[in-house]
């Protein structure tokens, strides 16, 4: 039986082609968005070691050059009166397990200052999933937020953009395509299966679940008897998830056909014209200027989410122990804070596509504020919870 699908949904898409993405980046002003901090005092003898921030993803992960990249801003920042501040900064890695190593590790060091875990919005997915889960940790700050698009080779002779994409998924003789997405054993579902779900509510498009949590059913009724379109393939290791697109379909490291990744952890393959996204998984008025000059326009949801669900933002953050004493926190805030208005932050952020939402005013609050920092995770959590209800309630454990 072939696929169902609605066909006003993927007509007349334009087709811009990556190389415009690449000319329009050095064409756009450098204009970084800083933040306006008072200076805080420093503590009396702290710190007085090295500062160790924990990396709980693989070298081949954006969680790295993140890290990297603050630590060096953080090295060379002055205080109010021009002298060098001196703190070290080292960078360890605890990776495994989805975030279960790191955050097992972290709860038993002391809640003194000196360690700073690097996490992601997946740690606002376990928490939301599990009412067992201890809310122990707390950000400093709030240092990229971004969002998810669909990518698909360049050179992919079967489908250039989405119209074609759809069209060949919906074919009824055509094995349903494989989606790479983030994911490991333990990982359950986070934020790329929800908007896979979402994906299939715009295009009506069912997706084989079967390889995915064994305990969340089909969403279509499986006595339709309609063939999948869509299957996820879940990889913990970037560096399998990004170049699975590249390996044979019978390859021993698994093989995909399109890929749910952030712009900025695939900058290079984007720039290098080996990726190109064909839609960007955003409510439509969330798409700014700002984005479709760098990545050039592609086609968003245009409808209001599911239920009340409304997580579609990524974001990477430095997070403390809660218990600081106060002194510490606020000027380990400060610290932070004062890196990401570093130009060599801005430019790194720049140069990753994370730039491009800093003209929603919440956005950048978050990244200034502490507060509305603490108020961005919260909030994400609340909404993974209810996309979590919306999915199956039996999903929260």
């Amino acid at each position: 039986m072939a696929r169902s699908i609605r066909p006003d949904t993927v007509s007349g898409l334009p087709r811009i082609l990556c190389a415009l993405a690449v000319a329009y980046l050095g064409a756009l002003p450098a204009t970084a968005q800083t933040c306006d901090i008072a200076p805080v005092a420093r503590p009396a003898g702290f710190p007085d070691q090295p500062i160790n921030i924990f990396i709980p993803r693989s070298t081949a992960s954006g969680s790295f050059p993140l890290s990297d990249e603050i630590a060096k801003a953080i090295r060379n920042l002055k205080d109010e009166n021009g002298n060098d501040l001196n703190i070290e900064v080292n960078l360890l890695f605890k990776f495994g397990g989805n975030l279960e190593i790191a955050l097992e590790y972290f709860s038993e060091l002391p809640p003194n200052g000196y360690n700073v875990v690097q996490l992601n919005d997946t740690y606002a997915s376990l928490l939301a999933k599990s009412r067992e889960q201890e809310v122990f940790l707390t950000p400093l700050n709030i240092a990229q937020i971004t969002f998810s698009q669909l990518y698909i080779r360049t050179d992919d002779t079967r489908f250039s953009d989405l119209d074609s994409f759809v069209a060949h998924a919906a074919a009824s003789d055509t094995d349903p395509l494989q989606i790479a997405i983030f994911g490991g054993d333990d990982t359950g579902r986070g934020l790329e299966d929800f908007l896979l779900d979402k994906f299939e509510e715009t295009f009506l498009i069912p997706i084989d679940r079967s390889s995915d949590d064994p305990e969340v059913q089909p969403t279509l009724d499986t006595a339709d008897a309609t063939a999948p379109a869509f299957a996820p393939q879940a990889y913990e290791s970037g560096s399998e998830r990004y170049f699975s697109l590249f390996n044979d379909t019978d390859s021993q490291d698994g093989h995909a056909d399109a890929l749910i990744e952030q712009p900025g952890d695939i900058a290079r393959l984007i720039e290098g014209k080996f990726l190109k996204p064909i839609f960007t998984l955003l409510p439509e008025h969330d798409v700014t200027e700002a984005l479709t000059s760098r990545l050039g326009p592609t086609t968003s949801f245009q409808t209001p989410d599911r239920g009340q669900c409304h997580t579609y933002y990524r974001f990477r953050g430095f997070f403390v122990q809660q218990g600081l004493p106060d002194d510490r926190r606020r000027f380990l805030e400060w610290v932070f804070q004062q890196a990401f208005n570093s130009e060599s932050f801005q430019q790194f952020n720049r140069t990753h596509y994370m730039d491009v939402l800093y003209s929603d005013t919440d956005i950048i609050q978050s990244y200034c504020s502490n507060k509305q920092a603490e108020a961005f995770f919260y909030d994400s959590i609340s909404h993974f919870k209810e996309c979590f209800d919306a999915a199956s309630p039996d999903m929260i454990q």
